[in-house]
């Protein structure tokens, strides 16, 4: 996600990252936790807490990672997976966020406008 948002950000488009996660459930979710990820990953890109869980439940999220691409007039244009291998950025074959990114910037229509989100579910309240 640092590469991605690196890669784009001179293109006008912002990544955002929404820890949606229960912290009872998982401490390592906890507030103190994220910061101190972001600072040790060097998050270029606001990486935001949903406590209640409100965002995740209006999108319909359901796993961590998952992603939402808005256009400019915040129309979902791509939802689900980064790639297609979430374990081994060596071994990713497929693109898909970066695909969905540069036909966005084309002004084209997403050809694979939804992938299945991989990783695990969300820890609900």
């Amino acid at each position: 996600m640092v590469r991605i948002q690196a890669d784009y950000a001179g293109k006008g488009l912002q990544l955002i990252a929404i820890n949606v996660n229960d912290a009872s459930e998982l401490p390592d979710d906890a507030f103190q936790d994220m910061k101190n990820r972001a600072h040790e990953n060097r998050f270029n890109f606001p990486y935001l807490r949903d406590d209640d869980q409100q965002v995740a439940k209006t999108y319909g999220a359901k796993r961590t990672p998952e992603v939402f691409l808005f256009d400019a007039n915040r129309v979902l244009r791509y939802h689900g997976a980064i790639d297609d291998n979430y374990r081994d950025p060596n071994a990713v074959k497929i693109n898909y966020l970066r695909n969905a990114l540069d036909t966005l910037l084309e002004a084209a229509d997403i050809q694979t406008p939804d992938t299945a989100p991989v990783g695990c579910y969300i820890k609900w309240k």
